[in-house]
């Protein structure tokens, strides 16, 4: 029988060298892609929690009105936020009685009045806060103004208190809450920024979203060009809408990184009535 000849130690050693470099190879390969998708991971939630505070914010702030900015600086804003528009047609008893439109009935259930607004017979908008809602009817007596039904909607009729005279039967009516919104070193996060969403008539406060960057900021259209300013105009009521400067970020600081990923986005939002040319 013919003896086997085995391996020799060199081609061993040759054969180890070449395997650990394949190993390596491969390692390194592995790692690169782990690295590579907690990045897009990371970048996936900095974009995420930018989407939704956008998402939050713009239904709201779009549905201004001119008057409807109280407050502001570069980091927060108070605003009168409408929750459900109507038509006056009835004054009695110290109070306006106002036809309201179909509108989203969970968020008037939810909302709670800080007080009310029409628009006067100059096309001003006037209002008046603190006010009391309750439930009212517009009598036969009144104009010929129909009280709407929808899908989810019964119809409505409130009535608004204290009255004011030039609140005619006719006029635009809606109603509002104080809400202010405030980016705010985050309950949920610490040693992060947050989103945070207070109702002023109720006191309650939310932080909807975070984490964002401190660069994070808001700024303020003026002019018919909807000019951005970093600082507000003394006049607030010459805002016509907000550039919102979000910066997200991811909550944790991805793999082979030294700083959370980040996401950068502004976006005009122009309240009603204020669209530029």
């Amino acid at each position: 029988m013919t003896g086997r000849r085995g391996f020799s130690l060199a081609e061993l050693v040759v054969a180890l060298f070449l395997a650990g470099i394949i190993g390596l190879a491969l390692a390194r390969l592995v790692i690169s892609q782990a690295r590579f998708v907690a990045g897009q991971d990371g970048m996936l939630q900095a974009r995420s929690t930018v989407r939704a505070a956008l998402n939050v914010m713009a239904s709201e702030l779009r549905a201004l009105t001119p008057g409807g900015l109280l407050a502001a600086t570069a980091d927060s804003v108070t605003v009168r936020v409408p929750y459900a528009f109507g038509v006056a047609c009835q004054q009695s008893g110290g109070g306006t009685n106002v036809s309201l439109l179909p509108s989203d009935s969970s968020i008037y259930n939810v909302a709670s009045a800080s007080g009310y607004a029409f628009r006067d017979s100059s096309g001003t908008w006037q209002f008046k806060e603190p006010a009391a809602v309750a439930s009212g009817t517009c009598s036969p007596a009144g104009p010929a103004i129909t009280t709407l039904s929808a899908t989810g909607w019964s119809a409505r009729v409130v009535r608004v208190a204290p009255n004011d005279v030039r609140t005619a039967e006719g006029s635009i009516v809606y109603l509002y809450q104080l809400v202010r919104y405030a980016l705010a070193p985050s309950a949920t996060i610490p040693g992060r920024t947050a989103l945070w969403r207070t109702v002023l008539s109720t006191g309650t406060r939310d932080e909807l979203v975070a984490p964002f960057d401190t660069g994070s900021t808001f700024q303020f259209l003026v002019g018919s060009r909807l000019t951005a300013r970093t600082t507000p105009p003394g006049l607030l009521d010459s805002v016509a809408g907000l550039r919102v400067r979000l910066i997200g970020q991811s909550e944790r600081v991805p793999e082979g990184k030294s700083a959370p990923s980040r996401f950068d986005v502004s976006t005009n939002i122009v309240f009603r009535n204020n669209a530029g040319p």
